[in-house]
């Protein structure tokens, strides 16, 4: 029993060390979206860009962010954004694929231990053959 002590001790040291994974200081960034998806018809595009900035100022070249939707209890979609010329800025290409309320949050796509999800007020979209 004393020989199986120090051995389990030392796993657990191992496996928790395997696990654990360096948080970079200074771990958050902001996003910032070139419009909001007011007056959206169903299936036409928003097109928006999203600029993700480190601590909210330093522009993050190598970021990932996604836009997810979601309509009540159905399923996330999630659309990925291009690097444009602009450090730090990303294009989107969103569609709604059908009328009413949706959900929508940006993932940042900072770092996968500090990347977060940014939520936003929910928007309506309307019927294609209804919206202004």
């Amino acid at each position: 029993m004393k020989r199986l002590v120090p051995l389990v001790a030392a796993v657990a040291a191992l496996l928790s060390a395997g696990s654990a994974q360096a948080v970079p200081s200074g771990c958050w960034a902001t996003v910032g979206l070139s419009s909001l998806p007011t007056g959206l018809e169903a299936g036409r595009p928003w097109l928006v860009t999203v600029r993700v900035l480190q601590h909210g100022r330093t522009p993050l070249a190598d970021a990932k962010p996604e836009i997810r939707i979601r309509k009540a209890a159905g399923r996330v979609t999630v659309f990925r954004g291009r690097p444009t010329a602009a450090v730090g800025s990303y294009s989107f290409r969103v569609v709604f694929p059908a009328a009413g309320r949706w959900t929508f949050t940006v993932y940042d796509g900072f770092v996968p231990n500090c990347a977060a999800e940014h939520t936003f007020k929910p928007v309506m979209v309307a019927p294609a053959d209804l919206a202004p």
